[in-house]
Formats: C-alpha cells, structure tokens, sequence
C-alpha cells in the first residue's frame, strides 16, 4: 500500500501548522495531534477501501494484432462494490511491442466495466503470452493507494500487416499502381490464351497457322495468343539467411511476407488462383493456388508463423518441388536475395528447371547500404578507397546476376525493402495485362 498526494499535502499541513505555533510553545502538542490524526485518517482509509476480490480484470482473446501497424490493446475491468473506484491499469512490458499511447486511468463506477487501452506497434511476428495485469487504485477518502496484480493470462497473435491490403486495393480501383511511364503492354505469343487472327507475316511461326481462316480467306492467317487469364500464381518465399538481417530496422523476411500477402490478394481480386512455398534448406509450407476467406486465412495462419533462420535456402529443392506439385503452367514470383555470389550462383543453376514448366519473375530486395558505399564521393583514407572498391566490385556482382537472369529471359526486380509490395504487383499487373 501506498500514499497519494493528497496524503503528502495533509502532512505538510501539519509541518506549517507546527511551526507556526512554534513561538506559542504548544507545537509539540499539534505535532502529535496533526500526526495522529493523518495517520489515523489514512488507516480507516485503508480499512474502507475494498480488497481485490471486488475488482475482476479480462482480456480480447480474439484480438488481432498486425506486424508494424498500430494495433490497440484493451483490457477490461469491472467493479463490483458499491463505491466508485479510481482505478490505474499498467500492462506486463513485452518484448517487440512499442508503446506510442495510453489511456490507463479511469474512475469505474458500482456494477460497470471500464475499459483500459493502449496503442502498440509490434516489431515482430508470432505469438506472445501475458500472464497478469498490475492495478494501482485510489481509497475511497483519497488518501492511501492499494496495489494488487491479477492473473490474466492471454496469447497475442501478431500477423502480417493485413492493413496495407485496404490502401493497394483503392490504388487499384484507381489504376494507380503502375508508376508513372509504365504502360500495361499486352503480351503475345507467350501464352495459350486465343486472342484474334491476323494475316500471316514472314517470321511467324507456322505452327500457329489456322487452315480454316487460311481457306477461307485464301491468304496465310495465324492464330495470336496473349498470356492466359485465370492463370495461377505462385509465390515462393525464401526464409534462409540473406532474408533474415535487417533493413530499416525490420527484418527482410518481414518485408516480404508482407509483399506475399499483398500479392495474393491482388491475384485474387484479378480472378487468379495464389498459392505459397515457403523454403529454406527444406520445404516448410505448400499451399496450393486458392481463392476465398478460407484459402486467405490459410495463408495468414502459415506467413504469421515464418521464422527466419541461418540456413542457406535450397533453389533446387523449391523448384523441384513445385514442378511435381504445380502441373499446370503458373507465374511464380520468388521472393529471395543474396550476399554472396555462390547463393546467386545457384539460383541461376536451378532457375532453368522451373523456366521449362512455369514462368519465374525474381524479386530482390535491393541492397541500399551497398549502393551508397559504391556511389560514396572519393576519399584520400586508404581504408575509405579500399571499402568503396569493394563495395564497386560486390555491387557490379549483383548487377550481373540480374543482367545473367534477363539474358535467360527470367524478368527480375530488384526493389527497396518499403516498395517491395508495390514492385511485385506491379510486376505482376504488367505480366498479365
């Protein structure tokens, strides 16, 4: 139990009281008097003031809570004596939750439930436990504070950040997720999508002919193809090393999970079927292409629990995989990155095997501190020159591998961490239209 400051001013009363009655010679007297009688009102504070048994503490254990979104938490308290209750709630501290406001301070009145909240911003996925609630509230005379702690036990969900989804579907409704310049061309002869009929031109592949329009017509006619609607889509998630250090203070990964979970609502909404490979060293998830609220909340369940790890991801088992799985021609986007060469080395090796079935499309995550140590000005140091040649030399590296993947005719994007989301759906919208 505790003293509030109506206590403290009630005693310092007592102080100015003495001394002025200093020169009268009875201050012992009101010394006594004044100090018994605050600590007599402070005790029958105490005694009129109930016990915990009539305070009950719960908690939202459906509540949600979104990766780098703010998210409000709330706790709830009820009063069950017959005065009101001056009541202050303070939460167990968890770990990757930062605390932008509170409003943990509340007077609940005889028989009502007051509810406790505060703003988060969870800088982390998965789960966390809570076990108790800490209360601090006022006696009834306002002179003493009661503490107690109540168990509370509950499980945060922190998922992926479902809240951009609302802001990149208006942007689609508004046709404005293509950045300025990029025109939606449409694709022919990549597909198997019938189009329409032209007349025949020198180079066209003959194989396309269609010999009842060219006996009709009596002229060459062929068939033109465009890339084919309704088309699933995979994306396959790497969760190996290079994905899991940080960038902007949040993990790789994070960014990408977060670009999976866009990307498939987009695909969605388009009339396409998504699906999800997880991978590292080994296959962690496979989720086959699906629409609707249930295949959504599968893909939320599966990306919420990704943890990110040291191992060096195995391009030739994700592919091998899906070729068996996924028989029918999809566009799959591979979330993934690289710090050493011999990582970009084998993506390459083993892309050739997924290009014969599907269509791959690359999306790195640029790596921004590389470039501007590259593009840094000239230094006389001796050690500034040597860590900018060999900035120059890792960052060439990377544009190889890019400029290596398009000469393949494997399209890659390589994108900052906070526009990895839009890169990847508009990468998608141009394939598709």
């Amino acid at each position: 139990m505790g003293v509030t400051k109506k206590f403290i001013v009630l005693v310092a009363c007592g102080v100015i009281l003495t001394i002025a009655t200093w020169p009268l010679g009875i201050y012992p007297m009101v010394f006594l008097f004044w100090n018994l009688l605050a600590l007599g009102l402070l005790g029958l504070d105490a005694l009129l003031t109930p016990n915990t048994k009539y305070l009950t503490v719960r908690r939202d254990n459906k509540q949600m809570l979104y990766f780098k979104a703010e998210n409000i938490i709330e706790i709830f308290v009820r009063n069950t004596f017959r005065q009101p209750l001056k009541v202050q709630v303070k939460d167990v501290s968890l770990r990757h939750f930062a605390i932008t406001s509170k409003n943990l301070t509340h007077s609940i009145i005889p028989g009502r439930e007051q509810i406790f909240s505060y703003t988060v911003i969870p800088s982390k996925r998965g789960s966390f436990d809570t076990e108790e609630v800490h209360l601090r509230y006022i006696g009834l005379l306002g002179l003493c504070v009661k503490h107690t702690t109540i168990p509370c036990k509950t499980t945060y969900m922190v998922y992926p950040n479902i809240k951009d989804l609302s802001k990149y579907r208006l942007m689609m409704q508004k046709s404005r997720l293509l950045p300025k310049g990029e025109k939606n061309l449409r694709q022919y002869g990549a597909g198997s999508d019938f189009e329409s009929l032209r007349a025949y031109v020198e180079g066209d592949d003959y194989r396309k002919i269609n010999w009842a329009a060219t006996a009709r017509e009596n002229k060459p006619i062929i068939n033109q193809y465009q890339i084919e609607r309704e088309q699933p889509v995979y994306i396959l998630l790497d969760a190996g090393r290079p994905m899991s250090y940080s960038v902007n203070g949040f993990k790789k990964l994070d960014y990408a999970i977060n670009a999976a979970l866009i990307l498939s609502d987009i695909v969605n909404r388009q009339g396409d079927k998504a699906g999800l490979m997880v991978y590292d060293s080994a296959i962690q998830a496979n989720i086959p292409p699906g629409q609707g609220a249930l295949h959504r909340n599968a893909l939320m369940e599966t990306l919420y629990r990704v943890e990110d790890n040291r191992q060096t991801a195995s391009y030739e088992d994700a592919f091998q995989t899906l070729c068996e799985r996924q028989k029918r021609r999809s566009l799959v986007f591979i979330f993934t990155d690289f710090e050493i060469l011999e990582e970009a080395e084998d993506l390459i090796l083993h892309i050739s095997l997924l290009k014969r079935r599907h269509m791959p499309i690359v999306v790195f995550m640029a790596n921004e501190g590389l470039k501007a140590m590259a593009e840094a000005p000239d230094s006389t140091k001796s050690y500034d020159k040597m860590l900018k040649h060999t900035a120059q030399e890792f960052y060439e590296e990377r544009r190889n591998i890019i400029r290596r993947l398009n000469i393949m005719g494997i399209p890659s994007v390589e994108s900052t961490a906070e526009q990895f989301a839009l890169s990847a759906v508009n990468r998608y919208l141009q394939a598709k239209k």
